[in-house]
């Protein structure tokens, strides 16, 4: 009887993806802007304002909480000078335990 379980093709799984929480104002967001994305794009100048304002929008998104923008470069920037310093005092550490032996070796 194995011998014929052998032979049998696997199902696929099914995918089944059912959200946690569902925003209303993303959702519409979205609906506008793949609306706007199938407009074509004349020389409306409604249009034009409208994207416009909609690009301006989002790039100033980016630069809305500067106090946690700042703390990531703040914390970005100690780590940076904690690795600097830990490669320096390791690297005169290597030097000064072997380099006489170094230079010994080669004399």
């Amino acid at each position: 009887m194995a011998l014929f379980g052998f032979f049998k093709t696997e199902k696929p799984v099914r995918f089944t993806y059912h959200p946690r929480f569902y925003d209303e104002k993303k959702e519409s967001g979205l609906q506008k802007r793949l609306k706007e994305a199938r407009e074509p794009r004349g020389g409306d100048p409604e249009g034009m304002k409208s994207r416009i304002r909609r690009d301006l929008g989002r790039k100033s998104s980016y630069f809305k909480d500067q106090q946690y923008r700042r703390k990531r470069i703040a914390r970005s920037n100690l780590m940076l000078v904690l690795i600097i310093a830990a490669l320096i005092v390791g690297t005169y550490v290597v030097l000064e335990l072997y380099l006489p032996l170094i230079i010994e070796y080669f004399q």
